[in-house]
């Protein structure tokens, strides 16, 4: 319902002329509509990134505007592949946010949060999520819709670049990093989330495709010093110096 309702949106604000079925052009940018689970979706026409409009479902039932990059840390519960990440692209990542968080007071009390990476597709080119959430109230709201579109034709259209890193540590919904992407002028393309960490460990195979699966070349990384336990966090930050990949607490 939430990627019907942004398509529209996407198909009222711009100009998208009909391919063939299910396969529209602007002048930047084109779009397509498949059919199944968003999480196991892997398009079949190339492109240079992917923007999923997507539902988010949460059990807190709260109002979100969400966006982050798919990919899973351990095994692959909902889509895409164990212990795979996609190319993130932080810069995209930062516009979005920043422009869900602009437009957010036009939904009074609705949150803005970058989530950690989690769930699928699995695709071999960089790829978002940009969603709303998180009820069937809040899947269908136009404005809702509406404010997501224009969060991507944001990033669709900028060509903004920042100095770009990789966040480890906190809980889901980010608290630490997301006013960072928001507020401050760096990116960041993957979050691993503290639990992530805690569950499903931290290896130097993990940590190199946090730090290469990029679309830009991470400055380093930043540490969510209190989001992840004392052991993990210890192997984390051998693994980051074993690969001489600087850190700093965020």
């Amino acid at each position: 319902m939430a990627s019907q309702n942004i398509k529209s949106a996407l198909l009222r604000m711009e100009t998208l002329q009909a391919q063939e079925e299910n396969f529209w052009s602007a002048r930047d940018f084109d779009m397509a509509e498949y059919p199944g689970s968003i999480v196991e979706i892997v398009p079949d026409r190339d492109a240079e990134y992917y923007v999923f409009a997507s539902t988010h479902k949460s059990s807190s039932n709260s109002q979100s505007l969400t966006v982050h990059t798919p990919g899973n840390w351990g095994n692959a519960d909902l889509g895409g592949r164990a212990r795979t990440l996609n190319f993130a692209y932080a810069a995209k990542l930062k516009v979005i946010a920043q422009a869900l968080s602009r437009l957010s007071p036009q939904l009074p009390g609705w949150q803005v949060s970058v989530e950690v990476d989690h769930h699928g597709p699995a695709l071999g080119r960089p790829v978002l999520f940009a969603e709303i959430g998180s009820t069937e109230n809040e899947w269908g709201l136009m404005a809702a819709g509406q404010i997501v579109a224009q969060a991507i034709l944001d990033a669709i259209k900028s060509r903004e670049t920042f100095p770009a890193y990789v966040g480890f540590g906190g809980s889901h919904y980010a608290p630490k990093f997301t006013p960072r992407i928001i507020g401050s002028g760096v990116a960041i393309g993957h979050l691993i989330s503290g639990y992530a960490l805690e569950r499903d460990g931290c290896d130097a195979e993990m940590v190199a495709q946090a730090i290469e699966k990029n679309v830009e070349k991470p400055q380093g990384a930043l540490i969510d010093w209190k989001g992840i336990k004392k052991e993990p966090k210890d192997r984390l930050v051998e693994a980051l110096e074993s690969a001489g990949i600087g850190w700093q607490k965020a």
